[in-house]
């Protein structure tokens, strides 16, 4: 009867505390996989290397999903690596959507401001462009005397360098590099540079990482060593 009101006939149809607790579990999971997928879908991979690299392996690389590169321009023994060019040229061309470039300090050579002047002057007289300047900070006892307040002098003079240059600069080592060459200095931290750190657990993820060096958190995790893909000698990196 349309017009008698009620179409239930008086009966009150509820849903049960079963059904509501279903569908909110339902909606729970439904939020937790989108949540996942979005975190999925932002993530950054990257590489870096120390190698020259030809464009199709970078666009190779590109294809295999990795967006970013870091590119060795200084080398170990004081001057800059005549590859950084080329392969910095190669990384944009292959499409590469961001480009950094890492500088390998050569402690025993002195004058830290001035490898950092040569790395920089190096990059702009060759055209070369990059996002930020990486000190890669390892190898205590190879690359690094055992005087860690030298050792602190020696990095904070690159650092006061690299921020009169007006360059962007951040940090690359690992709690097992740092602390053998600075102890507990918190230098990199207090300059306000962002920690690119290593853990080689083939995890993209920073689940794993413990603060050191006055670094609460990273900014990118290398999880992978030297491994070669699309025909390069890569590390592989990665970013929330």
């Amino acid at each position: 009867c349309s017009s008698c009101g009620d179409p239930t006939g008086g009966r009150v149809f509820q849903l049960s505390q079963t059904s509501h607790w279903k569908m909110a579990i339902s909606l729970s999971s439904r939020v937790a996989l989108f949540s996942c997928l979005i975190s999925v879908a932002l993530a950054v991979y990257g590489v870096d290397l120390s190698t020259s690299t030809s464009s199709s392996a970078f666009s190779c690389l590109r294809n295999e999903g990795f967006d970013f590169a870091v590119v060795r321009c200084w080398l170990s023994i004081g001057r800059a690596d005549s590859a950084c060019p080329y392969s910095v040229a190669n990384a944009w061309a292959g499409g590469m959507a961001h480009v950094d470039i890492y500088i390998f300090p050569c402690s025993s050579c002195g004058d830290p401001a001035g490898q950092v002047q040569g790395v920089v002057n190096f990059a702009r007289s060759h055209g070369i462009k990059f996002g930020m300047l990486w000190f890669d900070i390892e190898g205590p006892g190879d690359y690094w005397g055992r005087d860690q307040g030298a050792n602190q002098n020696f990095i904070q003079a690159m650092f006061n360098e690299v921020k009169a240059m007006g360059v962007n600069a951040g940090v690359y080592t690992s709690r097992s590099q740092w602390e053998p060459i600075v102890g507990g200095w918190n230098g990199g931290a207090a300059a306000g540079f962002p920690l690119w750190y290593a853990h080689y657990d083939g995890s993209a993820s920073f689940s794993d990482f413990s603060g050191f060096g006055g670094w609460d958190r990273p900014s990118i995790k290398q999880y992978a060593g030297t491994t070669y893909t699309c025909g390069a000698g890569v590390d592989k990196n990665w970013y929330p």
